[in-house]
């Protein structure tokens, strides 16, 4: 379902966080567990997952894996975050960020040499941004700012499109690659520019594993797989779309 070639950096990365975003049903909890799965099979790692409910069954290929079930074996996804990172797991999976203390504790396991998957009910990447901010009072902003431009790799915003043949449904993703400049916007509090310089990135620009959910609208559009008039309802920015569709550029779907 990735537009480029952004989760082959992702299964490789060692810590930091990904974040995948989108309504209930987008299709989140699928594209990370390929993304686990992918790491299962490549990698000896001890692999962490708290969910609610447990949605996935991994069987153990060249990793170690624990899967943990809010209410069952654990009491809530704090909790049961206090308690694996006792255990020191290479890859953790929070299967939602509900609460202050969550969102906390996973930026610090994501600074601390973790690689974790979250999710968040947000529709693009900046607002994801605004979201965790949100969940802290002002006097904490700053610091939870500064926390996200070093420990923040990924944000994946999903959404579950009907494919043009009638034959199930396809994914579109916005993917933000937190690099330099995007890690700068967000400690200086700029997020109102984030989305341009994903917009400057997308361009013809590959090698920066980003995209404009815009621009992956355009490519499914182009290549048949989803109907212009189900793209135009999905698009965040139509006029964003709409230039998309006009341009003669084009990237590789893989």
């Amino acid at each position: 379902g990735f537009p480029n070639d952004a989760w082959q950096d992702i299964v490789r990365r060692k810590h930091g966080l990904v974040l995948f975003t989108g309504i209930t049903g987008a299709g989140k909890s699928t594209t990370i567990a390929s993304l686990i799965e992918r790491i299962n099979e490549n990698r000896a790692c001890r692999i962490i997952t708290l969910e609610d409910p447990i949605e996935y069954i991994y069987s153990q290929k060249n990793s170690m894996i624990s899967q943990r079930e809010i209410g069952r074996d654990v009491t809530s996804f704090a909790s049961g975050l206090r308690s694996m990172m006792r255990q020191d797991p290479d890859v953790i999976f929070v299967g939602e960020m509900r609460d202050q203390e969550t969102v906390s504790m996973t930026l610090t396991a994501a600074e601390t040499g973790h690689l974790v998957f979250s999710t968040l009910h947000t529709r693009d990447s900046v607002g994801s941004i605004t979201r965790i901010l949100d969940f802290f009072p002002e006097g904490r902003q700053e610091e939870v700012r500064n926390q996200l431009s070093l420990g923040l790799r990924y944000i994946i915003s999903q959404k579950l499109l009907p494919r043009k043949d009638g034959k199930g449904r396809v994914v579109a993703m916005e993917i933000l690659k937190n690099n330099y400049a995007i890690a700068n916007l967000i400690r200086k509090n700029k997020l109102e520019q984030v989305y341009s310089q994903l917009q400057v990135k997308t361009k013809n620009q590959v090698e920066e594993k980003m995209i404009t959910m815009e621009r992956h609208l355009a490519l499914l559009v182009k290549r048949g797989v989803v109907d212009l008039r189900e793209a135009q309802k999905w698009a965040n920015d139509l006029k964003s779309f709409q230039d998309a569709m006009n341009s003669e550029s084009d990237l590789e779907l893989t």
